[in-house]
């Protein structure tokens, strides 16, 4: 009668939103509007995204192809500082965010990214 009622889903989805803008926050990323933000990057939809942690020394030799996409050619010069994290978050729609955060942060990260994954996510072998 006074406002419209929410379905179960909706309030499953509401809450869902509510605990991964938490863990985004304390792992050092944005969330606002349904979105993942970081400034001159694009927005990257929560629904749908997929999230991916890589650790600087991990990624010192390689060259990824979000990094070639984000930044072209000079993607070959740029070098990963090895005391950060760096949080991927990839938008079903091909939008992709790449936010570096402290190291000390990545219990935070792997919260977050268990979150928005819904599966947890265990350190890569060495």
């Amino acid at each position: 009668m006074f406002g419209s009622k929410k379905t179960p889903e909706e309030k499953a989805a509401a809450a869902r939103n509510s605990k991964i803008r938490g863990a985004a926050a304390a792992a050092g990323v944005t969330m606002f509007g349904g979105k993942f933000k970081s400034p001159n990057q694009m927005d990257v939809p929560v629904d749908g995204a997929k999230v991916t942690l890589e650790r600087g020394e991990e990624a010192k030799a390689r060259i990824t192809a979000t990094r070639v996409a984000l930044t072209g050619i000079f993607a070959v010069f740029l070098k990963k500082d090895m005391t950060k994290l760096f949080i991927t978050i990839e938008g079903a729609g091909g939008e992709v965010l790449v936010q570096p955060v402290a190291a000390s942060k990545e219990p935070q990260a792997r919260i977050f990214a268990t979150l928005v994954n819904g599966e947890v996510t265990a350190p890569e072998p060495s």
